[in-house]
């Protein structure tokens, strides 16, 4: 099972570290071409119980719990931090700030996998309708300035191994989202946007420039930094989700 991930908003937190996050509107179609069926989070008898991470690492201790849960059109997660340690109080001081002090910048995104979907075109568009997700942990996300920044990759990232896995795995949901949308637009006569293969192209160029790079020893060193600086901006990409091939 892949995972995927989707930005949240959080609307309140108290005192006690206990707060309120909404993930989606079912009806509503978002960002990235998905609409929800009622029952797409709530599943589980009781709602879905998941970790709270700094910045998706999987790696990292949770410095608090969320249930994942349904409530007429939305989703929300009821999130709870731990003030017993030390994360989750530094957490909650920095959330309980970024909230008080004029409009919130911090973050959130969950990472999830796809149980059950089916496709659908509505007003000529497709679209992607989701039917049944396994949640499996909400996270404080860093925001950056610009494409691609290196905050997130720092605090996530492991080894560069685990940077090229997380890429590759990246890749594959890319390549899998463009050739069904253009499988999708050839069965209705149309072609894939100009912008979206341009982004497509920027993606080969790019990789093209790592590769030939690294196949010169002089130049090694360069490649293996451009490398981590791709794979940086493709962690960052998969948790704030800019990549609209839909």
């Amino acid at each position: 099972m892949k995972t995927e991930t989707k930005s949240l908003t959080v609307e309140k937190m108290d005192e006690k570290g206990h707060g309120l996050a909404k993930i989606a509107t079912l009806s509503a179609v978002d960002h990235d071409g998905d609409t929800y069926l009622p029952g797409a989070f709530a599943w589980k008898q009781g709602g879905q119980w998941v970790p709270i991470l700094p910045a998706h690492d999987r790696k990292a201790m949770p410095f608090g719990k969320a249930r994942v849960y349904e409530d007429g059109d939305a989703a929300f997660a009821e999130l709870h931090l731990n003030l017993d340690t030390e994360a989750g109080r530094e957490w909650h001081s920095a959330l309980k700030f970024d909230l008080a002090k004029g409009a919130a910048v911090q973050e959130w995104s969950y990472g999830f996998g796809v149980l059950d979907q089916a496709r659908e075109t509505r007003n000529g568009e497709p679209l992607r309708v989701l039917k049944r997700l396994d949640v499996h942990e909400v996270s404080t996300v860093v925001r950056g300035a610009g494409v691609g920044t290196g905050t997130l990759a720092m605090k996530s990232r492991g080894s560069f191994s685990d940077q090229i896995d997380a890429v590759i795995a990246e890749i594959d949901d890319i390549v899998e989202r463009a050739g069904g949308v253009k499988a999708l637009r050839e069965a209705q006569g149309r072609d894939m946007s100009k912008a979206r293969l341009e982004q497509l192209t920027e993606l080969r160029r790019r990789f093209d420039e790592v590769f030939m790079l690294d196949a010169f020893p002089p130049a090694t060193e360069k490649a293996r930094e451009e490398a981590e600086r791709l794979a940086a901006e493709f962690l960052t990409l998969s948790a704030r989700r800019n990549v609209g091939l839909c």
